[in-house]
């Protein structure tokens, strides 16, 4: 007869029966199985929509958009620079913060603006710097 310590050491031991008749047909993402750790790869519905998912090609940036945004910012960035160098009071600083609101309310970079964000935010697909490049877009045209 075997002492009760040597049991539970076999016991240990032994591959569990649900986890050896899973080992080949389930991809298992860390941990033991047997104890609890980690999860089955797609466990608890995570693969599984409730209801009917649609592409939204909106969601997703666009070269030509970047490339049109990148363009209108840099020439925010000179009229910007322009106000700052100049006296706030000079007839160049007018008529440069005038030029600014006109080029960032312009609807044709509200647009650019728009197909660049999905509900609020920069849409995939786009660099730190493009996302933050977005932001700022939106900034300046609500705060001019």
């Amino acid at each position: 007869m075997l002492a009760r310590s040597s049991i539970r050491l076999l016991r240990a031991r032994a591959p569990p029966r649900a986890a050896v008749a899973y080992s080949n047909s389930i991809t298992y993402s860390g941990g033991q199985a047997s104890v609890g750790q980690g999860g089955f790869y797609g466990s608890g519905g995570a693969r599984c929509t409730k209801r009917k998912t649609e592409w939204n090609a909106s969601a997703v940036a666009s070269a030509e958009k970047v490339a049109s945004l990148a363009e209108i910012m840099d020439q925010a960035y000179a009229l910007r620079e322009t106000i700052t160098a100049a006296d706030p009071v000079s007839e160049a600083a007018i008529e440069s913060k005038a030029s600014l609101k006109k080029l960032m309310t312009s609807p044709a970079t509200v647009k650019v603006i728009d197909c660049l964000e999905v509900k609020n935010e920069p849409v995939w697909g786009l660099t730190q710097a493009e996302r933050s490049l977005v932001r700022e877009a939106r900034e300046m045209s609500l705060n001019c």
